[in-house]
């Protein structure tokens, strides 16, 4: 069969033959062929890096801001407002703690005071002394 092709005919490439991207006409030298296509890959890389990834990063980050956004102003909201209410709660718990802890000091002092003052009262009226103070 490859004795019946003439290879100046470029109409009819055979299997055995290796094409040249962007080329219509066939590569009879593999080598030429490999390197003509890796030429044109690294041309089609380097366009698509300057151009279109740069474009897709910009979308991809747009479409993320409105996801965040989005999110923020729907089911984050909720999750931010849980956060706050249990953190609200659970200052307002340790606050509480604290304050009682303080009067309850406050308030041994004094009853200490009233308690001795109260027993002076009591056994000056039993025995017939005015209170002194």
């Amino acid at each position: 069969m490859s004795g019946m092709h003439d290879p100046e005919d470029a109409a009819i490439p055979l299997l055995s033959e290796v094409m040249v991207a962007g080329n219509p006409l066939r590569a009879h030298n593999v080598e030429e062929a490999k390197s003509a296509t890796a030429a044109a890959v690294k041309a089609a890389v380097a366009e698509r890096e300057e151009g279109l990834f740069a474009h897709d990063a910009d979308a991809l980050v747009e479409r993320l801001r409105g996801r965040c956004l989005t999110w923020l102003t729907g089911e984050g909201r909720a999750v931010i407002e849980a956060r706050c209410s249990a953190a609200m709660q659970e200052h307002s718990n340790w606050l509480v703690g604290q304050v009682s802890r303080e009067i309850g000091l406050a308030l041994e002092t004094e009853l200490k005071n009233w308690v001795k003052a109260a027993v002076r009262e009591e056994l000056a009226a039993r025995a017939g002394h005015p209170p002194s103070a």
